[in-house]
């Protein structure tokens, strides 16, 4: 065995970093903003709307929240066929140009007593250019890092991926809480809420500085050299791996529902539903995501060990198993069961499920169609995942019951545990053939 080898197998080279900060730092934007809209959406509704019904205003602020579902799915079918044509590397960047410029804008939005439907308007339109952006984030930099990763490591590599999903949102969180802490009501409202929009821009040009210094896949290249590039790759995505399209969304939809609603979504639950401070529900909320950030990457090394489908399996079911409990804790626990319960059921139990999960993915795909097949099986999970603090505001608001966000999660849980039944294992240490350059039997 060649050194070279030896250091891929045992070892990460720079190469293998920079892919994954080429990889995460898009995908970290673009949390970086769900999260802070999540965590401030209580004041975003006060900005963007008109007084008079508070309930009304939060539908609202949530309802554009969620508006990514109509724009995603175009910008995943968009970017993947620009993903599988022509690189990689270009697509990522021009993806992270219109993610960091359409986050930014949002900062600088007027409010709506200065510009009356303008405001809200504009708000609609920033997040529509999110969305359609966000379609080719997620699954090319999952793509970008697998493809720069040895196949015995490839799990704990792609399990960055995920994590910067929660450092992007730990990030969000934490610096709303910062901010609801050294600044008072009126400062929030007038001019602090817009600073953790702003600051994407910078963190942007630094994410657009890296991609473009990064070479492209070399899994990519030998497409090229050989003649191989798809030239449909939606049509031979749908046509021939249809059914892993399929299985992405399956056992996407635990991962999605049960991040937006445990991480996302908590913390206006636990400030509206049950009356905690907005201090407290995101300290709870920013522990939680810190244990998921840590869990994950361990969870992606052990499914290079035992396979990718055992920690999936184990992570669904305790998530199924510790939901209700947590939000009933939520609303009668004094603050330091909610942390605990809340890191075992987000931290842990999810970031078992979710550190093999985005591996699994790309290994149900050949080189050519990777990012077709990743992009739209994300998507159709991310449709139903992103309405989730919409829905849940509306059905809490309907029924009364604060029992409407566990349910929710169970219910996609179920899902993908039924998924995973008929999801082959993929795992380099597992698998009876590692299909990642030539893709399953048809």
């Amino acid at each position: 065995m060649s050194a070279p080898k030896q250091e891929l197998q045992h070892g990460s080279t720079p190469a293998q970093k920079k892919a994954i900060w080429a990889g995460g730092v898009g995908n970290f934007v673009e949390w970086f903003d769900y999260g802070v809209y999540g965590f401030l959406a209580v004041i975003i509704s006060t900005v963007f709307f008109p007084a008079g019904d508070p309930t009304a205003a939060l539908l609202s602020t949530f309802g554009i929240f969620a508006l990514p579902v109509i724009t995603r799915p175009l910008g995943s079918i968009i970017f993947a066929r620009f993903g599988d044509t022509v690189g990689r590397k270009v697509t990522l960047a021009v993806v992270l140009l219109l993610m960091s410029v359409s986050t930014a804008a949002i900062g600088a939005i007027p409010p709506y007593a200065s510009i009356g439907v303008w405001a809200p308007i504009l708000l609609i339109l920033a997040r529509i250019v999110q969305g359609f952006s966000a379609g080719g984030e997620y699954a090319g930099g999952a793509v970008l890092i697998a493809e720069n990763s040895p196949r015995e490591r490839r799990g704990y590599f792609v399990g960055f991926m995920p994590a910067t999903t929660g450092l992007g949102l730990l990030a969000g969180s934490m610096f709303a809480f910062v901010l609801s802490t050294v600044l008072d009501s009126d400062q929030m409202h007038s001019w602090g809420w817009r600073i953790p929009f702003l600051i994407a821009l910078p963190i942007g040009a630094i994410g657009l500085y890296i991609r473009f210094k990064l070479e492209e896949t070399s899994a990519f290249k030998e497409l090229v050299e050989e003649d191989e590039v798809a030239r449909s790759p939606l049509a031979e995505t749908i046509g021939t791996y249809g059914t892993a399209v399929l299985k992405v969304t399956g056992i996407a939809m635990a991962q999605t529902v049960a991040y937006y609603v445990i991480l996302v979504y908590a913390p206006t639950f636990l400030t509206e539903q049950t009356g905690h401070s907005s201090g407290d529900a995101l300290l709870s909320t920013s522990i939680a995501i810190a244990g998921y950030v840590i869990t994950i990457p361990i969870a992606g090394a052990i499914s290079d060990k035992v396979g990718r489908k055992p920690l999936m399996v184990i992570g669904g079911f305790l998530v199924l198993a510790l939901v209700f409990p947590a939000f009933i804790t939520m609303s009668v626990a004094p603050l330091w069961i909610i942390i605990l319960v809340q890191f075992l059921t987000g931290g842990v139990a999810l970031g078992l499920y979710t550190g093999p999960l985005v591996c699994a993915w790309v290994e149900l795909f050949p080189t050519r169609v990777r990012y077709s097949g990743v992009a739209i099986g994300f998507s159709l999970a991310v449709i139903v995942s992103v309405s989730s603090p919409f829905v849940l505001t509306w059905l809490i608001s309907l029924t009364g019951s604060n029992l409407m966000p566990p349910l929710y999660v169970a219910l996609s849980c179920v899902v993908s545990l039924l998924t995973l039944l008929v999801l082959k294992e993929s795992a380099a240490s597992k698998a009876s053939h590692d299909y990642f350059e030539e893709g399953p039997s048809k």
